[in-house]
């Protein structure tokens, strides 16, 4: 029995996932390659336009961007990208005022004298007359070139072997080979159909008949593309002879440290040491609360000598504030908080007020450690109001949010909103490449307009899923009310005009109660030719389809967006956990186990494929569990290897044997400067209430005077503008202008004289010559030192930088002047900027 196309799809992702436990084909079993089957003129055999001609076109380069596949074509003749609108492909190829093919003279043919060089061909010679390749496109257009038929079988599945290839030395090969399984039954060879590419040149590469060749140490993956699939192989070249028997016995407490050191160990990579505890205790802190430890906090933990006092410092900074006001920054990233909310009208005076509610919604439920999947689900099934809510009903409540005094709790509702309000979601495709980035980790944006050239979506694909999206819109719809209400309260001038804003944010401050916009998604109909899919403009009924699954009658659900949550939640989806465990990865670790993190695709394989795994299904079975999955990672012995290299490791940066040195966050950077100069007193205040009091916290979604003193800093220093959907719009670059900032900065100046910072409240316990404190005691020089380093790097100074820091006391007018400049110089080391 035929699969229908989605179950095709459903069938093939899921193979793909299993790959590894497929069998090789008996030769017997297989069609021989083209190669063979068309080595003659003629022959028996007619070739498909999908299985053979596409595909050879795709190889030698004819529909490719730099080609007859670019949006203009070449030469008059245009191809889709990659060959897969066939329909469109084929009406290119036999049609048109110059038809590519010649059915009474097949040999007189386009599409063989060009490649031929018979005739000029700008892009050169693709192939030798008399070749296989000459012999597939002849017998092609001899037989009729005819199209592909309704009833054509459908590729299943793509198997590759070998699965992995482990090399052992420089300039060795292998051969990989790549079989298609079709519904029919059919298997083929189709490697030499294919088309192959590298990941790393560097280290491995791969040539047009898919012969591989190590070029140096490390790993990588080669790609095979052929029809709708993507399959990647991983290539190993061993960096030492530490292999087998050879490799040392390394401790693997934590099953991220088996999966690890299992990677490692093909590699001849040995894991470097433990860090230390006070590069534990700075590295954990900065990285799970976005804070530095207190000078206090690292004495208490150099002393405490209990075996498990590292995972129980994990489950205390789990427990403050800080964890989660910095974590909401993070899921504010990838949401897209921002200030730029839309439409135009009174409510734009609000949009830093609503940035500050969307952090202050996702910080509850961190703090809360609400599961991951129903925080998405507030936000994807957001709605401004319950069918069942008055418009007025609605209208008070948004307005009690504003009020001047003792405003009602934003954190409370049980959904959020704002996510659909932003300007760049204005159409269904923007919020459809949005919704793809967010939560699932995929970028879409080749797929809105062609073939995805790395991954299985195509334009259909993507037209599909952003039906989901359709009708979810944002605006004022309740107009009689709202014209109503405006009169009441005197808005009767231009809703777009500053007086109307103004005056709009004045009424609400001052508890009155005022007509908002609605984000509305629509309703399934009663009727039953009302519930059915509308045309578009273009005349096409386009059916909702999740991507890789099947399609969906939104008309079933009470909000069009719920099935996209249900496929969501699905233990096998693909996407949604592994999206997150894979960022929440890469913020500790410098790199992801893919990367980019937010670009999940066929043609990018996870550097280790069953550590993503277990975390994604670890991550699902412990209920989609936050915490558990920051405890999982930091209390691994993976997480907690020294940055120091060792022989074998000094070139590793993406297989986890040593920690990645790393250039703090922006708003991270901002508060160790704020916590570093900061009085015990200033800092006990800030612990409090990190989400609003510090860079880490709310001040991150906002643009503009909204942002406050510290928006010049994180700006510089790399905070995203959450304008785009990208992971890159974080900056970790170092510049210019942000080592002026640390070394000549006002605001470096004002943060270590400032009358709540350490070094004035020193000068306060100080006796003046005017004035004379009782009981003062001297300052304990070394102690000032140590002081000033804990603050700073976290540690001890070694014997020589604290023989320099003490000169510098002894030596300068004052010891208070000449700590402050020992406090200048540490803040511009290099090591206070990373985290390592």
């Amino acid at each position: 029995m035929m699969l229908g196309p989605m179950k095709q799809r459903l069938l093939f992702a899921a193979l793909i996932c299993c790959l590894p436990l497929l069998t090789t084909a008996n030769a017997a079993d297989v069609v021989p390659s083209v190669v063979t089957r068309f080595a003659a003129a003629t022959g028996d055999e007619e070739p498909s336009l999908r299985r053979h001609v596409l595909p050879l076109m795709g190889r030698l380069g004819c529909n490719g961007r730099a080609c007859h596949g670019s949006f203009q074509g070449q030469g008059g003749f245009r191809l889709s990208l990659f060959g897969y609108d066939f329909a469109a492909d084929h009406a290119a190829v036999v049609g048109g005022d110059e038809p590519r093919t010649n059915l009474k003279q097949p040999d007189e043919s386009l599409i063989l004298q060009k490649p031929l060089l018979v005739i000029d061909h700008d892009g050169g010679k693709r192939f030798e007359k008399g070749s296989w390749q000459h012999h597939l496109l002849l017998r092609w257009v001899t037989a009729g070139a005819k199209t592909v038929a309704e009833d054509e079988a459908e590729i299943t599945h793509l198997e590759i072997s070998p699965r992995e290839i482990v090399f052992a030395k420089k300039g060795e090969t292998a051969q990989i080979k790549v079989m298609a399984h079709w519904s029919d039954g059919a298997r083929e060879d189709v490697t030499p159909i294919c088309r192959f590419r590298s990941n790393d040149e560097s280290m491995a590469t791969i040539d047009e008949a898919g012969l591989v060749t190590a070029l140096g140490p490390g790993d990588t993956a080669v790609v095979a593309f052929y029809d709708n699939g993507v399959l990647p192989v991983q290539v190993l070249l061993p960096v030492t002879d530490q292999l087998g028997d050879k490799y040392p016995a390394v401790p693997t407490p934590t099953k991220i440290d088996e999966l690890v050191v299992a990677k490692l160990s093909k590699l001849g990579v040995v894991p470097s040491e433990l860090c230390t505890d006070t590069e534990f205790l700075r590295r954990v802190s900065l990285d799970l609360i976005g804070t530095l430890p207190a000078p206090g906090e690292i004495d208490s933990f150099l002393a405490d000598t209990s075996a498990d006092k590292r995972n129980r410092k994990i489950d205390e900074l789990l427990s403050r504030p800080a964890y989660a006001a910095w974590w909401a920054t993070k899921l504010s990233d990838l949401t897209g908080n921002t200030s730029a909310l839309g439409p135009q009208g009174g409510e734009q005076g609000l949009n830093g007020v609503k940035a500050r509610q969307w952090h202050a919604w996702i910080t509850r439920r961190v703090e809360q450690n609400v599961p991951y999947d129903k925080l998405v689900e507030g936000i994807v099934l957001a709605v401004s109001r319950s069918p069942d809510q008055p418009f007025l009903d609605y209208t008070a409540e948004m307005s009690s949010y504003f009020r001047g005094t003792e405003p009602a709790d934003f954190a409370e509702r049980e959904t959020m909103p704002y996510y659909w309000t932003r300007r760049q979601l204005g159409s269904p495709s923007a919020k459809a490449l949005a919704f793809a980035y967010s939560f699932l980790g995929v970028s879409l944006q080749c797929a809105e307009c062609h073939k995805h050239p790395y991954d299985q979506w195509t334009k259909q694909d993507f037209d599909q899923f952003a039906v989901f999206f359709n009708g979810v819109r944002y605006g004022a719809f309740s107009r009689d009310e709202t014209t109503a209400m405006k009169k009441e309260h005197g808005l009767t001038m231009d809703e777009d005009s500053g007086d109307f804003k103004r005056l709009f944010v004045t009424l609400l401050a001052e508890g009155k109660t005022l007509p908002f916009k609605e984000l509305t998604v629509p309703r399934p109909s009663k009727n039953p030719k009302l519930s059915k899919p509308r045309p578009d403009k273009a005349g096409r009924v386009i059916t909702p389809r999740v991507l890789g699954g099947e399609e969906v009658l939104t008309s079933e659900y009470p909000d069009p967006r719920q099935p996209l949550m249900d496929w969501m939640r699905q233990e096998d989806n693909p996407y949604f956990a592994k999206a997150f465990v894979n960022r929440v990865w890469a913020g500790y670790f410098h790199i992801g186990l893919i990367d980019p993190p937010d670009d999940l695709n066929l043609a990018n394989p996870p550097s280790n494929p069953a550590l993503l795994d277990y975390l994604a299904d670890e991550f699902i079975r412990q209920k989609y569990d936050m915490k558990w999955l920051h405890r999982e990672i930091t209390r691994s012995r993976t997480y907690q290897l020294s940055c120091r290299p060792n022989r074998t490791n000094e070139n590793d940066e993406r297989n986890y044997s040593r920690a990645v040195i790393r250039r703090l966050p922006a708003e991270v950077t901002y508060d160790a400067l704020a916590y570093a100069t900061a009085s015990d007193e200033t800092r006990a205040s800030l612990d409090a209430k990190p989400a609003t009091l510090r860079a880490i916290g709310e001040v991150s979604g906002l643009n503009g005077r909204d942002a406050g003193a510290s928006s010049y800093a994180v700006n510089l220093f790399g905070k995203p503008p959450r304008a785009i959907n990208c992971d890159c719009e974080r900056s970790a670059e170092p510049n210019l202008l942000q080592l002026v900032y640390l070394r000549n900065d006002n605001e470096i100046d004002s943060l270590l004289d400032r009358k709540d910072g350490w070094l004035q409240k020193l000068r306060d316990s100080q006796p003046s010559k005017r004035s004379k404190i009782a009981n003062a005691k001297p300052l304990d020089h070394e102690a000032l030192v140590r002081e000033a380093y804990f603050r700073t790097l976290c540690r001890l100074p070694s014997e020589q930088e604290e023989k320099i820091a003490l000169g510098t006391l002894s030596s300068a007018a004052d010891p208070i002047t000449g700590l402050r400049d020992l406090m200048w110089a540490l803040l511009n080391t290099k090591e206070f900027i990373v985290n390592r």
